[in-house]
């Protein structure tokens, strides 16, 4: 059977505060042995005298030199203490901070939603900046987008100080080739972000000239991670745009045109609202082809799509629904209303006069109408009515509309 080991517990008796201690014991030691040291003395005088050496100075010189020995190798292993601490306290520091950019690349790899994001923002970001003022602002086609604008900041700067800021944050980065740990603009400490040379927007913090070394790197790192995050989310949001978009004249789909009337539809039943659909295209439009090409009337189709998305309300749905075709959904809208719409449509588009080389090609349209009612869900008899519409209305004499039958309840 195993003894069980004794803890003991180490106490010193003198320890560096009590040094004035320990100079009372060493004289006291030479003055109790003051007479055997004497005779030590008169021994080594001896010694010295009898084979002609110098032993005292000797002995003085090498312990001398043994203590300064020791001495500098208590320097030195204090130091290297000191440094071993230092190391270790940076090593945490940067573990710490590995593990806040890990959490922070992972929350941003799992959400693809703009709102989502900006909420990932507001809880990560602040840590890297040291709580201090902090805003971001997104690169768009049209400028810059500051929805990750900290509204709550004291100082209360303007959108457009921000965004002179932003810009003077890419010139200076773009002229100086930035190290990646931001460059000061005024009073903020701005990192733009670029993702294979597409610029996608800056991060920023205000009294950047406070911003330690380590707190540079932490940010432009995680401006970097931010950076990916949202570019992907741009690229995934264009990709499925030009999913559901028309090339040539910006209008939606037919594929997407099916699916928003289906839900239109749905939403009319469920809340029994009305709902109307346009269904309109270019007279003689094989006659503009066969004039002046095909490139004239890709020319002729584009200015009507661009004439039909700004004419419009921002809710109703515009669509190319083929060839020449066009279909608008008008939500909210009963059969008096659409006929507002299509008159107005017509009076619009068949006064166009689009420039092609040395011509001029006037354009006029045929519409039909069809409007369903509450209780209709068949996307196709709704379309189907619309078509027959428009084709009364080109029997009629074109450049005119004409409304189908009410949809029946079901």
């Amino acid at each position: 059977m195993k003894r069980p080991r004794a803890c003991g517990v180490q106490v010193r008796l003198i320890d560096r505060n009590d040094t004035s201690l320990a100079i009372a014991l060493i004289a006291s030691a030479l003055v109790i042995f003051q007479k055997p040291l004497r005779m030590l003395v008169d021994a080594a005088r001896s010694v010295e005298l009898q084979y002609n050496i110098d032993l005292l100075p000797g002995l003085t010189v090498l312990v001398g030199t043994f203590g300064f020995h020791q001495y500098k190798k208590r320097e030195q292993a204090k130091a290297a203490a000191s440094a071993a601490a230092s190391e270790a306290a940076l090593a945490r520091a940067r573990s710490i901070e590995l593990e806040r950019l890990v959490a922070f690349g992972h929350a941003l790899g799992s959400t693809l939603v703009p709102s989502a994001m900006r909420q990932i923002f507001w809880r990560y970001m602040p840590t890297f900046a040291g709580n201090r003022e902090l805003w971001m602002l997104t690169r768009t086609a049209g400028g810059w987008d500051p929805a990750f604008r900290d509204a709550t900041a004291p100082s209360h700067r303007s959108s457009e100080v921000l965004e002179q800021i932003a810009s003077g944050a890419l010139a200076q980065s773009s002229a100086e080739t930035p190290d990646g740990n931001g460059v000061l603009v005024e009073d903020d400490l701005c990192f733009p972000m670029l993702v294979g040379g597409t610029v996608v927007g800056v991060v920023g913090v205000r009294n950047g000239t406070s911003v330690s070394e380590s707190e540079r790197h932490a940010m432009s790192a995680a401006a970097a991670l931010l950076a990916i995050a949202i570019r992907n989310n741009q690229l995934i949001s264009e990709t499925h745009e030009s999913s559901i978009r028309d090339g040539l004249t910006g209008c939606f789909n037919r594929t997407y045109a099916v699916e928003a009337l289906g839900a239109e539809l749905r939403r009319a039943k469920r809340t029994g609202s009305s709902l109307a659909v346009l269904m309109f295209d270019i007279d003689r439009f094989k006659d503009v082809n066969d004039k002046f090409g095909h490139l004239a009337g890709d020319e002729v189709l584009t200015t009507i799509g661009a004439r039909l998305l700004t004419m419009l309300r921002a809710s109703d749905v515009k669509c190319r629904y083929g060839g020449d075709e066009f279909l608008v959904i008008l939500p909210d809208t009963d059969l008096a209303g659409a006929e507002h719409v299509a008159a107005s449509i017509v009076d619009e588009l068949g006064n166009l006069q689009v420039p092609f080389g040395d011509n001029v090609i006037s354009t006029t349209i045929s519409v039909g109408i069809a409007a369903a009612r509450s209780a209709e869900l068949n996307c196709t008899a709704v379309i189907a009515d619309a078509d027959d519409a428009l084709y009364r209305a080109k029997r009629a004499g074109r450049n005119r509309y004409s409304a189908g039958r009410l949809a029946p309840a079901v």
